[in-house]
Formats: C-alpha cells, structure tokens, sequence
C-alpha cells in the first residue's frame, strides 16, 4: 500500500516538473533597467600650495571634475577664501574630465599656513558635494607685495547688473543635435559688499530657469556647466537678487 502511494507521488511530482515555465510578464516585455546615475569624483583630492623665499604670491594647479558613472552630469564650483581664484579652463562637453583650474593669490598675507574649501556639486550625481581642500603655507621671505585696495565702503543701494560678467558670451547659445542648451562659464560677484543670491539662467519664452549658484559671496566667482534639454532654441537670460546678510 505504501510502496503505490509512493509511486503515485512521484508520478505527479514528474508530471508537475515536466510542465514549462510561464513568465506573469506580458509576451515582448522587459524588465525596466534604471538609469545609470552620475558619480562625481575629483582629481586630486587636495591642492597644496608653497610660497617659498622669493616667489610670488600667485600659484595655479588644474583640477579634474570627472563622472565616473553614466548620463549628463551639471557641475558647479564655488569657494571660501578671499585668496583662492577659480578660472575657465579649456572644456569640451561630453568629455570624461573637465578641467579647471585654481589659482591662489597671497597678496597682502603673511607667512603661515592657511585653508580653504572648494566646494564641486553636480545636480543628482552620486557622491555630491565634495570638497576639495586647499592648503596654502607663506614661507619666511617670500615675495609677497601689500595689500593696497581700499576697504570697501558698503552701498545702501544694491549695485546695477554690471556687477554679473559672463565670462564666455560666445558659448551661450551652444546647441546640440536635439536642440538642448548647453552653458559652461563663469558667473563674478565683482561688488565688495552684496551678495547674489538665486543665480539662474532663465528662458524669456517659457520662464523655464535652472539654478547655477544659491548664492554667491562679494568678489567670489561660480563656475557653471549644464545641460538643458527643455530650452531648446528659447532665448536665455541671467536671472538674481542681491542681499545683504
């Protein structure tokens, strides 16, 4: 008796293995693959900087902003220190790296050492922000001439719009084969005393805006790229507030 039962229960264990697989997903579809993201890394993960004995006050070292993972990455950087410059290096959009680079001006400081913040952000990058270190030592007899511009005298009125420089006019109107909008440059608070805030690019057509900086200090500069797919061929402005903290 049991000896046919057991029998019996491997006839239809049999019968059930021998049955094809069927999938609960409709027939021709596909799982849905998420999007690789963006992942910010910077090259290297610190500048030192040395005045040494008879040396100027100005030293320069590039800086890589590379994404390590996959889609567009939209980078800023933005800094601390009254004593660290950043500048438009050479960029190609698309590129693995993006160069830039950063100057230190010791004008008007005495030997020691100091530091600073560079602050690399990209919009929905993995491992965003990073802060990028910058180490400054003055050495004893370095060259270092006096600091001669006056304190700067606070304004009651907020300053005109010269004070915002687009450091490469030529590439604001940069599109690609889908008709997005590409913007790499500079934005300068050159007043001494306001500071910007909600720094965009906005389009005139549809009021569509992206944001390059929340804010930016007196004399500071934000290096900006973005890509913007929803401008398409809308003309563009520079739209921002000033405040005083």
């Amino acid at each position: 008796m049991y000896k046919r039962c057991f029998v019996s229960l491997v006839a239809v264990l049999n019968l059930v293995l021998s049955i094809p697989f069927c999938s609960c997903m409709p027939p021709g579809s596909q799982p849905a693959i998420a999007p690789a993201l963006p992942i910010l890394a910077v090259r290297p993960d610190k500048l030192v900087f040395t005045v040494e004995p008879g040396q100027g006050p100005t030293l320069e070292q590039a800086v890589a902003i590379v994404n390590q993972g996959g889609g567009i990455m939209n980078q800023s950087m933005s800094d601390d220190s009254h004593w660290i410059t950043l500048l438009q290096a050479a960029n190609q959009v698309g590129a693995l790296a993006v160069n830039a680079l950063v100057a230190v001006d010791a004008t008007g400081m005495s030997p020691g050492s100091y530091t600073g913040i560079i602050i690399i952000s990209a919009d929905g990058a993995l491992n965003s922000p990073v802060y990028l270190p910058v180490y400054l030592t003055i050495l004893p007899g370095a060259n270092i001439p006096p600091d001669t511009e006056p304190a700067p005298v606070p304004s009651a009125t907020p300053p005109g719009s010269a004070a915002i420089v687009w450091l490469n006019q030529s590439e604001l109107y940069r599109y690609s084969s889908v008709n997005a909008l590409v913007v790499n440059g500079s934005v300068t608070n050159k007043d001494k005393s306001w500071y910007l805030k909600d720094v965009k690019i906005v389009a005139t057509g549809s009021g569509d805006s992206v944001t390059i900086a929340d804010r930016i200090p007196p004399g500071e500069t934000v290096m900006y790229n973005r890509y913007i797919p929803s401008f398409q061929k809308q003309e563009v402005t520079l739209s921002y507030t000033w405040y005083r903290p």
